[in-house]
């Protein structure tokens, strides 16, 4: 019997290139969306997504934000795995590049959906920054326990900066998704996806300056000796389980038109620090050298998340802290590495 045709936005990123090459390792049919033409050959030639050629096709969607810009696009797929969406980047206009291109995106998605009848699930990238509004973040509060229950409603503006413009995005597109389900009542269900702090090796880092982006170089400077003191939640998950859960989550047998939560060492959390102590046990020589000279901090904001429904419906845990940190250490000290041979 072939496998199903899945269709995948966002392939050109961190979680979605990842979740491109599991679902053809897996031996899905692939169809992957991306925006430019110039991106389709260094992703089809990728070492890791050469070998499945003959399962993937590439389609350009310029702008995804445009009503119809999906129509016809996804013919024949099954599973929608919709991971493309705006970062919080800085502008002089929250609302313009932010908050409207992540409705208007999934808007695009779903309402393309709804009318092909080969759909039967679509699985969206939403966050864990759903559950709570920033402002939590600065209060005393560390004994509440989150769940996929728990929804931001306080997203109004204005915002002060493009994090907080980010937050209110996620909240608003996963609310909008409840609604259209709702009100909408399609003939496919829907799956969203709320990974915590993303961390772990990149597929497409092929130095240091490109490893160290976003979260990874939010948290690497602390085996770098760096000290900071903006605190970041104590919630971290292994890059390569958020792509997992997402290939996981086209099977029938999870539960749709539920919200799951990833996040490692749930419900508890970790404490950034324990970085040192994780480089140290596995990578003594490079500690030794100065290569991770360790001694960096970065302050722990206590988050608990239950994380109970996900390994339920999947059957798994999320990859520890330690074990996502030895592999994203690997891989820093291998492009450190590479990066002395060439100089």
């Amino acid at each position: 019997m072939a496998r199903e045709l899945i269709l995948i936005t966002g392939v050109s990123g961190y979680i979605g290139f990842k979740t491109m090459r599991i679902a053809l390792a897996q031996g899905y049919k692939v169809r992957a969306v991306v925006r430019k033409e110039a991106q389709v050959e260094s992703l089809r030639s990728h070492s890791q997504i050469a070998r499945h050629v003959d399962n993937v096709e590439f389609v350009v969607v310029p702008d995804m934000a445009k009503m119809g810009a999906f129509d016809g696009v996804m013919e024949g797929v099954s599973v929608v795995l919709h991971l493309a969406s705006p970062l919080a980047i800085e502008t002089d206009d929250y609302g313009r590049d932010i908050l409207r291109p992540a409705m208007n995106i999934e808007s695009s998605v779903l309402s393309s959906a709804i009318m092909t009848p080969s759909v039967r699930r679509v699985v969206i990238t939403s966050s864990a920054v759903t559950l709570i509004p920033i402002t939590w973040l600065g209060t005393t509060d560390t004994d509440t326990t989150f769940s996929s229950k728990d929804l931001n409603t306080d997203t109004a503006g204005p915002y002060p900066n493009s994090m907080a413009a980010y937050w209110a995005s996620k909240a608003l597109a996963r609310a909008h998704v409840h609604e259209f389900l709702t009100e909408r009542k399609p003939h496919f269900d829907i799956i969203q996806l709320l990974p915590s702090v993303v961390i772990g090796p990149d597929d497409l880092a092929t130095d240091l300056a490109t490893l160290q982006v976003g979260t990874r170089g939010m948290v690497l400077p602390i085996v770098k000796g760096v000290k900071m003191d903006m605190p970041l939640v104590g919630t971290p998950v292994l890059a390569d389980d958020v792509a997992k859960a997402h290939v996981d989550a086209i099977k029938s047998s999870i539960p749709g038109n539920k919200d799951y939560i990833l996040s490692s060492d749930a419900p508890e959390g970790i404490a950034w620090n324990a970085m040192n102590e994780i480089a140290k046990k596995y990578f003594p020589q490079e500690v030794e050298s100065g290569l991770i000279p360790c001694g960096g901090s970065l302050p722990t904001r206590k988050w608990k998340l239950d994380t109970s429904d996900t390994e339920a419906a999947f059957g798994w845990e999320c990859t520890s802290f330690e074990e996502t940190v030895r592999r994203l250490l690997e891989q820093y000290i291998a492009l450190s590495r590479k990066t002395t041979t060439a100089s």
